[in-house]
């Protein structure tokens, strides 16, 4: 199933940062405590096959991740909710316990600081849920943007990752062709190391990596050109810039009331964001819930046949790279072996 989500990402070079790899926030969930967390069931044996079996044991790995992801959002939330609490009452009360307030925030910021590891690799900076606990880390690399990548004098540029064993992953540039042709240049020659290139909602070019291989991408990462955007010779490091994370409390300050007011805005917008997040994990787990009872009752083939219909259904709805959102969802429960039973109708 994982691989076929990544083909998803890489399928459309234009797939915006917003997606890669995760399943879309939701709209927001009016109370999150109105979602249950019962723990994951294995499937029930009644008719199922063996590899109904085989299938519903990946879909119990996957609803794993989701209630891990899902525990780290509301603890999050019921932190902020606290802080909220705090910020409100002290500014109607005319009366400022700076130091509560600063332990607080230190709690939450500690907290953010351990997301990978809380959630187990399954939501990432931008707090999108990744169904396979691959969260990705987005960045930028300096002196790559569309503009001087698609025009200008044709030049091959060389990237290395830095790993040892590994080739130059080497593409051409230039000769003004298209941006959709330079993203598939892109994905090609950047597939072994494992960075996707993407473009971001303003338009410009970025890249994303699994977040445990970032912290090589960021210190490693270099480019050899043939002297006309990058110097030819020994490759050079190029500077990567780390995307900010969504939640960050770098900017709240209690310092007087004014400082307390902002922040407490600042608060609201996170939980509207927690909340989001919530909303789209708790659905991914009703979907994988789903989907181990329909193991527990259909046969492969019937199964097969409902999920090509449901697929096709989805992927050739009119619209642009956004029906790729609704094509996710789809892919719940599918494994290689599941591939093998569409591939033999």
């Amino acid at each position: 199933m994982n691989s076929l989500i990544s083909s998803l990402d890489s399928a459309n070079s234009r797939t915006r940062r917003n997606s890669p790899g995760g399943v879309p926030p939701a709209p927001a969930a009016t109370d999150l405590r109105s979602t249950p967390q019962a723990p994951a069931e294995p499937a029930v044996a009644g008719t199922a096959t063996a590899s109904g079996w085989r299938y519903s044991s990946q879909l119990n790995e996957q609803l794993t991740a989701a209630q891990r992801a899902l525990g780290f959002v509301d603890g999050l939330t019921g932190q902020l909710e606290q802080l909220k609490t705090d910020l409100s009452q002290q500014l109607a009360q005319r009366r400022i316990d700076r130091e509560g307030l600063e332990a607080k925030i230190g709690r939450f910021a500690t907290t953010l600081v351990q997301r990978y590891a809380q959630s187990g690799g399954s939501v990432d900076g931008k707090l999108r849920f990744h169904l396979a606990a691959d969260a990705r880390q987005d960045f930028t690399v300096r002196g790559m943007d569309l503009d001087s990548l698609r025009s200008g004098p044709v030049e091959t540029l060389a990237l290395f990752s830095g790993e040892r064993g590994t080739a130059a992953m080497s593409f051409n540039v230039g000769g003004d062709v298209s941006e959709d042709e330079i993203m598939r240049r892109l994905s090609r020659a950047l597939a072994p190391s494992g960075i996707r290139p993407s473009i971001n909602d303003d338009g410009q070019l970025g890249f994303s990596v699994d977040e445990a291989a970032w912290p090589a991408i960021r210190d490693r990462l270099a480019v050899r050109g043939g002297g006309v955007r990058f110097p030819s010779g020994q490759p050079q490091r190029v500077k990567t810039e780390a995307e900010p994370e969504r939640l960050a409390t770098g900017e709240w300050q209690v310092n007087d009331h004014a400082h307390v007011r902002q922040t407490l805005q600042r608060v609201v917008n996170a939980l509207s964001q927690l909340r989001q997040a919530h909303s789209a994990i708790a659905s991914a787990i009703n979907q994988a819930r789903d989907a181990i009872d329909q193991l527990s009752r259909m046969g492969e083939q019937n199964w097969a046949q409902e999920f090509v219909a449901d697929f096709n259904a989805r992927l050739n709805q009119a619209g642009d790279y956004r029906s790729f959102h609704d094509v996710i969802p789809a892919l719940l429960g599918v494994s290689r072996y599941r591939v093998v039973s569409l591939l033999a109708l």
